[in-house]
């Protein structure tokens, strides 16, 4: 081939490429995972586990201290490269040991604390006025929260869906009956359908609100099971295409029924990987 030749048509595959990798889709989020989906893993061997999520490609988690040192287990994180986000609880024991997760939080220089159950009872007979208190509750802990320099959400279950005969469900009372500077959701996509609603639903009636998911399937008996991401019936791929209006920033992986943590940890970042 002739040089003049050969250098042009080097060049033109070289734009070729370039534009071609202009127009690539780029990933707009990071994988993370909840400890709780390797209950056992932990136990057994949580430097072990962490440096295998850490090779998987997971590159930060949700979780409190783990193991008795607090100050070892964030140089441990780090050294891993990993870093956790978010931590929580029930709203009582967060209202009761404030200081302690703050602390924590502070210490694993995450952003977010949440409850994990928002409510001070069971939540199986709700009524208007204990949604209005529980709004009022994490208002005040959000307020806290803010104070210190932290975010704060409350993680739902399928009892925020239920018909307790008022003119909105329990969802309603807490979204819009909170501070949105203070208060927001950690969306559980799985119990959200368990509850017989839509995600994509509620991001619409709630932009911008939900900066965190838990991440699990539903497996597609009539028990309606959980699921490691990708192995159930769950559309995702309709859930994220709008994770920008929900506001979201991280997506955290999520199976705590599941009995061989690590193996549904390995699935679910193979397939979570695929929409973010």
């Amino acid at each position: 081939m002739h040089k003049r030749t050969f250098i042009k048509k080097t060049l033109t595959g070289a734009a070729g490429l370039a534009l071609l990798s202009s127009f690539s889709p780029q990933k707009k989020y990071k994988a993370g995972i909840i400890l709780n989906t390797l209950k056992e893993d932990i136990k057994k061997d949580h430097v072990g586990t962490l440096e295998k999520l850490a090779k998987l490609g997971y590159k930060y988690i949700e979780s409190s201290p783990v193991g008795e040192d607090p100050k070892a287990y964030a140089q441990l994180l780090k050294d891993l490269g990993l870093k956790t986000v978010s931590s929580g609880s029930s709203i009582s024991n967060l209202e009761k040991d404030l200081d302690k997760y703050i602390r924590n939080a502070h210490l694993l220089r995450q952003k977010y604390i949440v409850a994990y159950w928002p409510w001070h009872s069971s939540a199986d007979n709700l009524t208007h006025d204990e949604c209005m208190q529980t709004a009022e509750n994490l208002n005040q802990l959000g307020e806290k929260l803010k104070k210190e320099g932290l975010a704060f959400a409350w993680h739902n279950h399928d009892k925020e869906f239920a018909d307790i005969g008022q003119d909105r469900l329990p969802v309603d009372y807490l979204m819009q009956e909170t501070d949105p500077s203070v208060v927001n959701m950690q969306m559980d996509l799985y119990w959200v359908f368990k509850g017989g609603a839509d995600p994509v639903a509620l991001i619409n009636k709630y932009p911008g609100r939900f900066p965190l998911f838990h991440v699990k399937d539903m497996d597609g008996t009539p028990e309606k099971n959980k699921a490691c991401v990708g192995a159930g019936i769950l559309d995702f791929s309709r859930i994220f295409k709008v994770s920008k209006k929900a506001g979201l920033k991280y997506p955290i992986v999520e199976q705590e029924s599941n009995k061989k943590g690590f193996i549904c940890a390995e699935v679910s970042y193979k397939n979570l990987i695929k929409w973010i």
